[in-house]
């Protein structure tokens, strides 16, 4: 229990360090930011294969290691920006809450039974989701576009983060439970490389793009990356790392119903707390009720 917190604590720095990420120009920032902790998270995980002296990686692991990949590359770039576009309370919460999406694939997918308690929890998860968005709704008219926009990445970070898991169940599947850190290593690598590949095609096409308005471009000062954001940086690769890592380790020592909602409930808990007193957010009693009401969701699916 005491590594379930460290790993809701390392998700909660993770968070904060993508929030306190300078706000992106366009989508070429987050995409480059994915792509270094990616590629440092991966370079961990060889490390540890040389040293483990692990066998060689079976072709369905590549296969959906590459899926994983994709996956988490736009699971984190969603989540990137809907923190800079909106609340963190909030944001987290639908991040956190992606929990439900692989519970409705194994009621579906994989035939599991679906109890009362099961049942009772998507039913609250949604009305979580009226709470929130409703009661909990800011009456600012003007900020009505922005919103739908931060409510769109919120919905597809919640999305894809919840599908990251039911790749990891089809493959291991497939493996029959068998190379579970090697998917991994395959997922992180192909993370980088893939986030890397959009950095360097959106960098050619705005090029292109100064090129052919040359004068947009005469005296645009070149933007540096300050040792702050470097340092954000290496924290994020850090925690998502070891975060990763450690619930890779606890999901075959402690029951799922006990780890999942302790990590994600923990982690909405911190960033709620987080967000009022570091980003002085103010929460509605709609959006505390949603939340509230979200976390009770999270406990009864996993029971």
């Amino acid at each position: 229990m005491l590594l379930a917190l460290v790993a809701a604590v390392l998700f909660t720095v993770q968070s904060l360090c993508l929030k306190l990420l300078p706000e992106p120009r366009s989508a070429r920032g987050p995409i480059g930011v994915i792509a270094a902790y990616s590629a440092m998270i991966a370079a961990g995980l060889m490390l540890w294969r040389v040293f483990s002296g692990a066998s060689s990686i079976g072709a369905t692991t590549w296969a959906y290691g590459a899926a994983y990949g994709v996956v988490f590359v736009l699971t984190m770039f969603f989540y990137a920006r809907a923190m800079s576009m909106g609340p963190l309370s909030y944001s987290s919460f639908y991040f956190s809450a992606s929990l439900m999406v692989p519970v409705v694939a194994s009621l579906t997918l994989w035939g599991e039974p679906a109890g009362p308690f099961k049942l009772a929890g998507l039913a609250l998860f949604l009305l979580s989701f009226y709470f929130i968005q409703v009661l909990g709704a800011r009456p600012q008219a003007a900020r009505a576009k922005t919103d739908i926009r931060w409510l769109a990445y919120c919905l597809l970070a919640f999305l894809f983060n919840g599908l990251l898991p039911v790749v990891a169940k089809l493959h291991q599947i497939a493996m029959n439970g068998q190379e579970a850190p090697e998917l991994m290593l395959v997922g992180f690598s192909s993370a980088g490389v893939c986030a890397l590949a959009v950095w360097v095609a959106l960098g050619r096409r705005r090029n292109e793009s100064a090129q052919r308005r040359p004068e947009t471009a005469l005296g645009a000062p070149i933007r540096r990356m300050s040792w702050s954001a470097i340092g954000l940086i290496v924290c994020i690769g850090a925690t998502t790392g070891i975060g990763n890592a450690l619930v890779a380790y606890l999901t075959s020592r402690l029951p799922g119903a006990l780890l999942f909602p302790f990590v994600n409930g923990t982690m909405i808990v911190l960033l709620t707390l987080a967000s009022a007193w570091l980003f002085r957010e103010k929460l509605s009693r709609g959006g505390l009720l949603g939340i509230g009401t979200g976390l009770l969701a999270m406990i009864a699916v996993n029971m």
